[in-house]
């Protein structure tokens, strides 16, 4: 699965070394902490049923008294989802590009927490998730003070409030589909107390719309910059080190985040453009489908936060799970589509799952969305599209394959109909960006072709 967060900008994120000549942090001592932080002399923040410290170190977290859970405490004392002793971030550039190259921070900061096994039967009030939101990052030092030198205000820590503020407040269509939406905004600041790629996702989303709306506040862009990076760095370290029931929700929440982040940042204007055949956009949204097919994920999928959507999409079942892929039929009705079906020698199925031809399965997918009528509403059977591509279709773009490049464009010209600032603009780049490309190739091959070249 390594490829839901395949990035070439992570290969500049390195992790701060650690010597024994850098100086220890002072702290108070813990009076009331758990056995395992008093043995290793480290503050306990004195969680039940287990504090930070262990939870993400792994391991037994036993007390010698009862310490009341977070839902006995009437205020909570600010439970952090990351350990007290990460390194602060050590940013030394003042850059201000987004990830579509190195995300400005050069310390990996390893999001190893685990959500608990069972979410509470409601979200947690806003302004306490906000209290410990801004305690961990106070804790880890994120964002840290830029240089003066930065042009523009810079991104302070102050401003990580409005952002969460700005996530949880819009209600117009922006993050998604309707019942997307609706959960991310409702669950999202309770995911991200213990799930710090969560919380990097979510601030990410907000400071990039944030710059949708104000280009010329850099802070915005800097935000999207810092978060991203470490939202995609946290997630590929939860893939890799826990999959499981406890943090599946927080997963998905993270791949529908980075799916909209991965489509708004395909290639901005003021970029040089991108090579022919870049496509790692897609394999950045194709995470959902992937975590479904799961088999750890499987059994937790009918309890998941999620479901709604899943079904929204038209591709999910509650009790069945992924449903098949659709079906080819004789004649298909839109004319553009019919004749790219031709062109590529999909014959009528009764479904296209298991087709050896790789373009089977994304022309079935355009003739069912080509029925509906594209805007918010749906996002998900879109989404779909791009989730059920085939690797070896994938691989024939990368090819820059005239006709898999054509399939896309045709969905890139529905995507123009969902009016939402991650996703009308860029399918309307990506849209023009394959009409040039298959133009160049195609007047290529014409004129290898000519009589001249041939004689």
């Amino acid at each position: 699965m390594s490829f839901i967060f395949e990035r070439p900008d992570l290969a500049q994120v390195q992790e701060a070394p650690r010597t024994r000549s850098s100086p220890r942090r002072t702290h108070n001592k813990s009076r009331l902490g758990c056995q395992a932080c008093k043995k290793r002399r480290i503050k306990c923040d004195e969680t039940a049923p287990a504090c930070g410290q262990c939870r993400d170190k792994g391991v037994d977290c036993v007390y010698n008294h009862k310490v009341p859970t977070t839902t006995e405490k009437s205020t909570g004392r600010g439970t952090t989802s990351g350990p007290s002793n990460i390194e602060p971030q050590a940013s030394t550039s003042a850059s201000t590009s987004v990830p579509k190259h190195a995300p400005n921070v050069q310390t990996v900061l390893p999001d190893l927490t685990v959500a608990p096994a069972q979410l509470p039967a409601e979200p947690m009030p806003k302004e306490l998730a906000k209290a410990r939101i801004l305690m961990h990052l106070e804790l880890i030092n994120v964002p840290k003070s830029q240089p003066s030198t930065y042009e523009g205000q810079p991104y302070q820590r102050h401003h990580v409030s409005q952002l969460l503020d700005h996530f949880t407040s819009m209600d117009v269509p922006w993050a998604g589909s309707p019942q997307c939406q609706r959960i991310t905004q409702t669950w999202g600041l309770t995911l991200a107390v213990t799930n710090t790629f969560i919380l990097h996702g979510i601030l990410a989303l907000s400071a990039a719309h944030l710059h949708f709306l104000y280009p010329k506040e850099n802070k915005y862009r800097l935000a999207a910059s810092i978060h991203y990076g470490l939202s995609l760095t946290g997630f590929a370290s939860s893939l890799s080190e826990q999959v499981s029931g406890k943090n599946a929700d927080a997963l998905f929440a993270c791949c529908y985040l980075h799916a909209m982040l991965a489509f708004h940042y395909k290639r901005r204007a003021d970029e040089p453009p991108v090579k022919d055949n870049d496509f790692a956009w897609l394999r950045l949204m194709k995470g959902i489908p992937i975590l479904q097919r799961t088999n750890i994920l499987r059994q937790h999928l009918t309890k998941s936060l999620w479901m709604p959507v899943f079904m929204e999409s038209g591709a999910f079942s509650p009790k069945t799970g992924p449903l098949p892929e659709p079906t080819v039929p004789d004649q298909i009705a839109d004319p553009e589509i019919e004749a790219l079906r031709i062109e590529c020698g999909v014959t009528p199925t009764e479904s296209t799952e298991g087709d050896e031809n790789p373009y089977a399965t994304p022309i079935a997918h355009l003739n069912k969305l080509s029925s509906m009528t594209i805007d918010s509403s749906k996002i998900g059977p879109m989404m779909v599209f791009i989730g059920r591509m085939p690797e070896a279709f994938v691989q024939l773009l990368e090819k820059m394959d005239v006709r898999a490049m054509k399939i896309l464009r045709v969905w890139c010209r529905m995507a123009t109909g969902v009016e939402q600032w991650w996703c009308q603009r860029p399918a309307e780049e990506e849209y023009e960006r394959l009409g040039e490309v298959i133009g160049g190739l195609t007047g290529e091959m014409e004129a290898m072709l000519t009589p001249e070249s041939m004689g």
